[in-house]
């Protein structure tokens, strides 16, 4: 029997798309449109508005919210960008295995709570607009020995590395225009090295000659700093022994990889500063984000490139591979809410989502949905990103990843239902925002 108007096929048609529903037959197997084929349709994707999603939100975060504009909110924008740009341990030395430190310098005494508090008077002098500082340590930062909190140099928040360990710590600062930075970079140096002027010894780099560098003979570290366009890059080594050469090549190689990234990122002038954009890449919009106000971070409310991401894992030298491997461009974190992949395609993600889930073989209950795992997280895992402000859910004892095209997420919770009602609102916020 042939029935039904092309108008009811469409209407019909629309009827399902709206439900999130396609067919495995071709459209015009739909009842009434005019054609006789047999075969039984089924869902290919699930109708998310049935998902077990508790309270939590399944809308765009821009539909639900309004975008204010503040110079605080544009500077954090600002130094997400600049950390998207600052080195992270593998890419110097497979052996930088560890993320040690990763702190936002927001201010001149927020600098000098890792470069050495003589420098304060010079950051302020030279009108320090902001910067940021990430440290990697052939060692884990829990297995670093001891903890001290001076005005000297903190390359690691205070903690001390190990006899054993090599490590280092680069900080990059940006200042109002070129000549002021490359005043700042003298300064800095020559304040620095005043601290113990009988003691310190100048030294010169030989890939970096325009940086400036001194150490203290016998002791095995050694700081140098360079100006770079706007910005000011300070760099201190330290190794398990007093080999001058070696620390010189160390640091070396640290501006190598560094300073290239900051040629590709150049600083950016007030007006450049506060029309950067909170949402580029359509990322945030997209990630489980429970709360409609929202407060752009580097560390806990951010989208970033794959290194901006890894100074926000401890183990970095275990993710990146991974990452690269998949192709992933793109991360984005929400604060109590989720933490978000982006990979070129669905074959991607799911080989992302695979080795994710690798990471936490404790599983748990997942959720009526697609593409779901869930696992315990009690134990340490180095999996998880952590950072010194508490970003994303870190403490939460259950994790749940899912993927869904060529999106991966992971949300957490501190009771399984609360994991699992995450997982089932980020699943329908992405499968809500494909049509936005």
């Amino acid at each position: 029997m042939r029935i039904g108007t092309r108008r009811e096929c469409g209407r019909k048609l629309f009827d399902r798309l709206a439900l999130g529903i396609a067919a495995v037959a071709a459209i015009p197997s739909l009842a009434g449109c005019g054609h006789d084929v047999s075969g039984v349709a089924v869902a290919a994707e699930v109708d998310v508005r049935q998902l077990p999603v508790g309270n939590y939100p399944t809308d765009p975060l821009d539909i639900r919210t309004t975008y204010d504009r503040s110079m605080i909110i544009a500077e954090n924008l600002a130094t997400a960008r600049l950390a998207d740009n600052v080195v992270v341990g593998p890419e110097v030395d497979p052996m930088f295995g560890h993320t040690v430190l990763s702190r936002v310098l927001g201010s001149p005494s927020g600098a000098s709570m890792v470069l050495a508090g003589a420098v304060q008077p010079v950051l302020e002098r030279n009108h320090m607009v902001y910067g940021y500082s990430a440290a990697a340590s052939t060692e884990a930062r829990d297995q670093m020995i001891g903890f001290e909190v001076s005005s000297n140099f903190q390359p690691f928040g205070g903690r001390i590395a190990g006899p054993t360990a090599t490590s280092f710590n680069v900080a990059v600062i940006q200042f109002p225009d070129e000549e002021q930075a490359r005043t700042a970079a003298e300064e800095m140096e020559a304040a620095d090295f005043d601290v113990s002027p009988d003691q310190n010894a100048r030294v010169t780099l030989e890939r970096t000659s325009a940086a400036k560098a001194h150490w203290r003979p016998g002791i095995p570290s050694l700081a140098a700093t360079v100006a770079e366009g706007r910005y000011v890059v300070n760099v201190f080594v330290e190794m398990p022994t007093a080999d001058l050469d070696a620390l010189r090549s160390l640091a070396d190689r640290v501006f190598a990889a560094q300073l290239p990234l900051l040629e590709r990122a150049p600083g950016l002038s007030t007006v450049e500063i506060f029309r950067l954009d909170y949402d580029p890449d359509a990322m945030l919009r997209r990630t489980l984000h429970p709360t409609e106000y929202i407060d752009p971070s580097t560390d806990w409310e951010s989208t970033h490139t794959t290194r901006g991401y890894l100074h926000h894992v401890e183990a970095p030298a275990t993710w990146k591979p991974l990452l690269d491997a998949n192709g992933v461009d793109r991360i984005s974190t929400a604060s109590s809410g989720g933490l978000l992949f982006r990979t070129p395609d669905t074959r991607s993600a799911t080989a992302l989502w695979t080795g994710i889930t690798s990471f936490t073989p404790d599983s748990a209950d997942p959720p009526a949905v697609p593409d779901t795992t869930c696992a315990r997280t009690t134990h340490p895992d180095t999996s998880r990103p952590w950072s010194d402000l508490n970003a994303w859910n870190h403490k939460d004892k259950f994790t749940c990843t899912l993927h869904y095209h060529r999106y991966v997420a992971q949300v957490a919770g501190d009771q399984l239902l609360e994991a699992q009602q995450k997982a089932a609102a980020q699943y329908a916020l992405l499968a809500n925002s494909q049509s936005f």
